[in-house]
């Protein structure tokens, strides 16, 4: 069906990191030509792609809108599981998506009877390779050159472990967030604690969270 196809296209636009031409696109997903113009056509017409010169095209700004409008059913979904976490391991919290090279605190809880914790505000930013929330989304990533050691761990455990990279004394346990097929949503959920944790236990909960944050 159409719709099948462009969003298949959409999906290899936002691949790589390069612009494709119609021939690339066509042949890799087994497509006529006459019909990738047809869809680029449409995808340009409401922004989600761009013509990007030489016959090339790259994802367009619109799709950045549509993120924009993804967040609010993100943090809804999110925010029972982080509730749970915040309360079984009086930590605080949070969802954090990617933006571009940053990571973006999405949404935060923080635990109710713990006089001492860590306060967050959604908004905050920090580089995606720092901290366990940024190390977790790229993770959820395919695997890239010259990526931190400790994504490629956290591939293998199930979660990301991080000293006092971002707060001085601070724990952090992250796990990216997948959709039902298993792709990256370019999210994490994770806890930030100030006191020792069960790390094994907090890992398990925070992958519990995350799978089930988006199982619905």
């Amino acid at each position: 069906m159409t719709l099948d196809r462009g969003l298949q296209v959409l999906e290899l636009l936002a691949a790589e990191d390069r612009d494709f031409t119609v021939a690339e696109i066509a042949s890799t997903l087994g497509m006529h030509r006459q019909a990738v113009y047809r869809l680029l056509a449409t995808l340009t017409a409401h922004h989600l792609a761009a013509p990007a010169g030489s016959g090339r095209y790259s994802l367009g700004l619109g799709i950045l809108r549509l993120s924009r409008l993804a967040h609010p059913q993100l943090r809804r979904a999110v925010l029972p599981q982080l509730r749970q976490l915040a309360e079984a391991l009086g930590a605080t919290a949070q969802c954090v998506v990617a933006e571009g090279s940053e990571a973006v605190t999405l949404t935060v809880v923080e635990p109710s009877d713990e006089i001492f914790h860590l306060s967050q505000r959604p908004g905050a930013r920090h580089p995606l390779d720092q901290g366990a929330s940024g190390l977790a989304i790229l993770a959820g990533r395919a695997s890239a050159a010259g990526e931190p050691a400790a994504v490629a761990e956290a591939r293998s455990r199930g979660y990301v472990v991080t000293h006092g990279q971002l707060t001085p004394g601070a724990i952090g346990i992250a796990a990216p967030l997948r959709d039902r097929a298993g792709r990256s949503l370019d999210a994490s959920i994770s806890v930030i604690a100030l006191r020792e944790l069960d790390i094994e236990r907090a890992g398990e909960l925070v992958v519990q969270a995350a799978a089930a944050a988006t199982a619905a």
